[in-house]
């Protein structure tokens, strides 16, 4: 077995059996693995990163695909199936079991002195509700996952308990926005909370992942099987901003990061995010950045 420490271990397809046999004793899993198809048992809360490659999960009921920079929460889940294709290139994952003892305390810690989510919110949202989640990575939470990648790889890697204290709270300042998200779906029954919450996720995931394409809000409410008006509303209770905002600011954001790239002009940029022309990028540009394109060249 290719392990690292008491505590992780680098999981492979020739250790796989193997490892996930005693898989209680390693709560910090990172894996190099080009191609399987294996079905794993969960922890009462399972944290699964992927840093690089794709990786599907099928729990049965849902089906959730993780590409580079995407995680997925498993909470209250007896197991899973995860499906690696081969690509010609190596998948790379973090796993982790999270310590439910230590992410109460962490949770009391961060969060209860700001009054961002009651105490009974929170707990139901990790501890005693059933969650099969994805969720999108920043730049400096997946600076964070690499790095432990890399730590664990390397046999750098603090004891046991301070590895998990540091894991859970770079994890909930990732959260906080979302469990932030969460105590504000209007509904009162925890039951529908919880599945608003989960389709107001799967909106703001199909609206990331849209940036390049001509998807519409009409597009995404018939998956949602909701209401336009019901979808307006949700939406922007739940995040604060309306669907429509909220992809004009992804698509713009991304026509920044094109830029930077030196790659494409603003025109090559404008079409490539689908807007109807260079004028009215330019026009929803300077709205949202208070500066023209051109302007933008001499601020940079």
């Amino acid at each position: 077995m290719n392990s690292n420490s008491p505590h992780s271990a680098l999981l492979n397809e020739s250790n796989w059996n193997e490892v996930i046999s005693n898989i209680s004793e390693y709560p910090f899993r990172i894996s190099e693995i080009q191609s399987l198809n294996k079905e794993i048992r969960l922890s009462s809360v399972s944290f699964k990163y992927n840093i690089e490659g794709k990786e599907r999960y099928f729990n049965g009921l849902k089906e959730t695909c993780l590409t580079t920079g995407e995680y997925l929460i498993a909470s209250n889940q007896t197991y899973c199936e995860v499906d690696i294709q081969d690509s010609g290139m190596l998948d790379l994952g973090l796993c982790v079991d999270i310590n439910l003892d230590y992410l109460s305390q962490g949770l009391s810690t961060l969060l209860e002195p700001n009054q961002i989510i009651s105490k009974a919110n929170k707990y139901d949202f990790f501890i005693e509700d059933d969650f099969f989640m994805k969720y999108k990575t920043n730049k400096e939470f997946h600076r964070y996952i690499t790095s432990l990648f890399l730590s664990i790889k390397h046999h750098q890697i603090e004891p046991c308990k301070e590895l998990e204290f540091e894991f859970i709270k770079q994890f909930l300042f990732h959260q906080t926005p979302f469990l932030l998200a969460y105590s504000k779906v209007p509904a009162i029954k925890k039951s529908t909370r919880n599945e608003l919450f989960d389709k107001m996720m799967m909106a703001k995931n199909m609206i990331q992942d849209s940036v390049y394409s001509n998807i519409t809000i009409p597009e995404i409410c018939k998956a949602l099987f909701l209401s336009e008006f019901r979808f307006f509303h949700l939406f922007k209770e739940t995040f604060q901003v309306s669907p429509h905002k909220y992809l004009l600011q992804i698509k713009l954001n991304e026509a920044i990061s094109l830029y930077r790239t030196n790659l494409y002009n603003w025109t090559e940029i404008a079409n490539k995010l689908q807007f109807a022309d260079v004028q009215s990028f330019s026009k929803l540009f300077k709205r949202h950045f208070r500066m023209s394109p051109t302007a933008y060249l001499t601020y940079r």
